[in-house]
């Protein structure tokens, strides 16, 4: 269902990452730009982060497992948080602004899809209450 609010969340996060996992520079290390792809690790957490949002784009019909997808989801997004963390830290790098941008508008749009999924949820649980 393409209609719901949530949906259009859950493909917004999905773009977000998935351009930061090909087409945006993480980090800048002594004049080079360094991609997700330079960096393994990144690289399976933001298609990871990437996939499990876009299917919990087609989970509409099983609002619990999407859910779950959307909570995992957020917490792949953390771990790339931590991990742009350690990387600054351990080598001194200059983070790209557009990188972290991106990453928190995808956070932003997952809770928000999850907020969408879970008021569609109490709905239909307050109408099963009445039946």
């Amino acid at each position: 269902m393409i209609q719901r609010i949530q949906s259009i969340y859950l493909l917004v996060a999905t773009i977000a990452l998935a351009l930061i996992s090909f087409k945006v520079p993480i980090y800048t290390l002594h004049a080079k730009l360094f991609m997700a792809q330079d960096d393994t690790k990144m690289f399976i957490l933001t298609i990871a982060g990437a996939l499990l949002a876009f299917i919990g784009l087609f989970m509409f019909k099983n609002r619990k497992f999407q859910m779950k997808l959307i909570r995992l989801a957020v917490l792949v997004e953390m771990v790339i948080g931590v991990r742009l963390f350690m990387v600054f830290k351990e080598f001194e790098v200059s983070l790209n602004i557009n990188c972290i941008i991106l990453l928190v508008f995808a956070l932003v749009a997952l809770i928000l899809a999850y907020r969408g999924v879970k008021k569609d949820d109490d709905l239909v649980r307050s109408v099963d209450r009445i039946r």
